[in-house]
C-alpha cells in the first residue's frame, strides 16, 4: 500500500473507484446526503477534482495497492481570520477507503498524511466535518484524538 498525492491521470479513477461509492454511502445514511438525480454528478466531480490539481491550498492523497485507488483523503488549508488569535487549520474535506480495504488502519494513515500536509504549511490544527450517524468514522476520529468542538444543526423550512 502506498499513499502519494493525486496525479491528473488518477482523477476519473478517483471518481468512478472510491468518490460515487462514497457518495452513495453517505447518502444511505441519510437522504439530506443524496446525489441530484437530475445533474451528471460524474462529470461534475472529474471536473471538479480536475480543478483542484492547480490549487496549491488544496490536496488530494490516494492510497494505491496493486489492483488500483483503495482510499483517499482532500485537506485544505484555511486562514483564520484576522480577529481570532489562532492559527492557520489544515480542514479534512473527504476520507473514504473502499470497503475491501476497510479495518487495516488505512484511514489513520491517510488522515496522518493530511495533518502532515497541514503542519508542512503551518497550520497548527486539523478539522473536520463527519455525519452524526456515521459511527465507524466517529470511532476512527475518537481514537486519533479529535475532539467535538462544534455541532452543526439544521431542519427544513
Amino acid at each position: 500500500m502506498h499513499i502519494r498525492p493525486i496525479a491528473e491521470s488518477d482523477v476519473t479513477a478517483l471518481i468512478d473507484d472510491l468518490w460515487l461509492p462514497f457518495a452513495r454511502e453517505m447518502g444511505a445514511i441519510d437522504d439530506y446526503d443524496a446525489l441530484a438525480e437530475d445533474v451528471d454528478a460524474r462529470t461534475e466531480a472529474i471536473d471538479y477534482r480536475r480543478a483542484q490539481l492547480t490549487d496549491d491550498d488544496v490536496q488530494t492523497f490516494v492510497a494505491v495497492d496493486d489492483e488500483g485507488l483503495v482510499g483517499y483523503t482532500t485537506v485544505s488549508y484555511s486562514e483564520a481570520p484576522p480577529v481570532f488569535a489562532r492559527d492557520a487549520a489544515a480542514k479534512v474535506k473527504d476520507l473514504y477507503v473502499a470497503p475491501k480495504a476497510r479495518g487495516a488502519g488505512l484511514g489513520t494513515s491517510l488522515l496522518e498524511r493530511a495533518h502532515e500536509w497541514g503542519r508542512e504549511r503551518g497550520c497548527t490544527r486539523v478539522s473536520l466535518s463527519v455525519h452524526a450517524r456515521n459511527d465507524a468514522a466517529r470511532s476512527c476520529y475518537d481514537s486519533m484524538g479529535y475532539e467535538t468542538r462544534y455541532v452543526k444543526m439544521d431542519r427544513p423550512l
